[in-house]
């Protein structure tokens, strides 16, 4: 007969698992690439069928990705929020932080310096 002590057993082991599966799937729904500011500008994304004019950073890529299949030395676009787009400099290097969200974040960012 089980008691108490077997379900808190299996309790914790469901937990494990639970915990298991949620840093397998966070661990491939985000990344974090170096690159290079090319250019700052505006673009055009669609939200339920509208446009809405975004704030954007085209970068070159540093390194490879593998969550997002990101290859070193492309020029991608991202869209990034208004403040993102004020303190970043054409030319400086970043580190951008890339998810399922809409925009991206740029995490770390130095004039003319490596990241």
């Amino acid at each position: 007969m089980l008691d108490w002590r077997d379900f808190a057993a299996l309790l914790c082991a469901a937990f494990v698992l639970l915990g298991s599966a949620a840093l397998i799937l966070s661990a491939n729904s985000f990344t974090i690439i170096k690159a290079k500011v090319v250019d700052k500008g505006i673009g055009i994304m669609h939200f339920d069928g509208k446009p809405r004019i975004t704030p954007t950073v085209s970068v070159f890529i540093f390194d490879d990705d593998r969550v997002y299949d990101i290859k070193k030395g492309t020029i991608v676009q991202y869209p990034v929020s208004e403040s993102d787009l004020d303190s970043v400099e054409i030319g400086s290097d970043v580190k951008i932080f890339v998810s399922l969200q809409s925009t991206v974040r740029i995490l770390k960012h130095q004039s003319g310096s490596p990241v």
